[in-house]
């Protein structure tokens, strides 16, 4: 089951958070954390994949990295998120919510 967590950014910061896994001894197969204004859209405002944007730190840990440049051209709003791994061949939504992201005062 999923877990709901909502995120709050700055635009133009960075956003990094770690992800652990209890009992993974394996690598994941594929990781994805998507950002859309609505779940429906089928366009996305930014993606970070495994090894771009999101990479292993340490045996079940790894690490969701959301670069400056990805939302320095974003509005100021609140957005939809999910983050979907893959073990072999299965996939699970293991965190979705909502991405509200701060109009900064420093441009």
């Amino acid at each position: 089951m999923a877990k709901i967590m909502e995120l709050t950014m700055v635009r133009g910061d960075t956003l990094a958070f770690d992800v652990r896994f209890e009992g993974l001894d394996t690598d994941l197969a594929s990781a994805a954390f998507t950002c859309k204004t609505k779940g429906t859209s089928s366009s996305s405002i930014f993606s970070k994949t495994l090894n771009s944007g999101i990479s292993k730190v340490s045996t079940g840990v790894y690490r969701v990295r959301v670069a400056p440049a990805d939302t320095a051209n974003v509005a100021a709003g609140e957005y939809v998120y999910d983050l979907q791994v893959g073990l072999g061949s299965d996939i699970y939504t293991i965190i979705l919510g909502n991405l509200k992201i701060l109009q900064d005062a420093t441009n």
